[in-house]
């Protein structure tokens, strides 16, 4: 059975996301989305085989949390460049090279976009590059025991970062 959408009309615009309420033949009420640029995330590790988290402030949560670097892909960019950009922005580490694991849907009940999935061998700090300024991000290196760990813990409770580290788990990466 498929589902028609007869009519979409943006509701409210910031530079992140737009509200969007969508008709379609399976609702009677409009059912209401948020749609953005789609993401990147990646599982960087070093030479030393540690993987590079970063604890960054949630403003939605009012508190810091442990994720992998990730971000927007900006528009007319490639999903490879993005992750490239987003890793030395927020940590200052570059990967000798990048591998597509493949995509995930952060949330489909809400959220309309994709996010594409990378793993980096071999990252190396770039000392000459400034982080990002507009956001306060610490890095840290933890072994994938560690983060297993903090995940059981509750420590790791960003749930895309969850599923990227199960997914190169279960692709031979990890």
């Amino acid at each position: 059975m498929m589902a028609k959408v007869n009519q979409v009309h943006k509701v409210f615009e910031t530079n992140w996301f737009s509200l969007e309420a969508v008709l379609c033949d399976f609702f009677i009420e409009p059912y209401y989305r948020l749609s953005c640029n789609d993401s990147v995330s990646i599982i960087a590790k070093t030479s030393e085989e540690k993987i590079i988290l970063i604890r960054q402030y949630r403003p939605p949560l009012e508190t810091f949390t442990l994720e992998l670097p990730s971000g927007y892909i900006d528009k007319e960019e490639l999903p490879e460049d993005a992750i490239k950009r987003e890793l030395k922005e927020e940590t200052r580490f570059v990967c000798n090279s990048v591998d597509y694991l493949g995509t995930l849907k952060i949330c489909p009940s809400r959220i309309n976009n994709t996010l594409h999935v990378f793993f980096g061998k071999d990252a190396s700090l770039i000392e000459e590059t400034k982080q990002n300024e507009d956001k306060e991000v610490e890095v840290v290196l933890a072994a994938k025991e560690e983060i297993s760990r903090m995940i059981l813990k509750n420590e790791f409770v960003e749930s895309s970062g969850i599923a990227v580290f199960f997914l190169a788990q279960l692709k031979g990466y990890l």
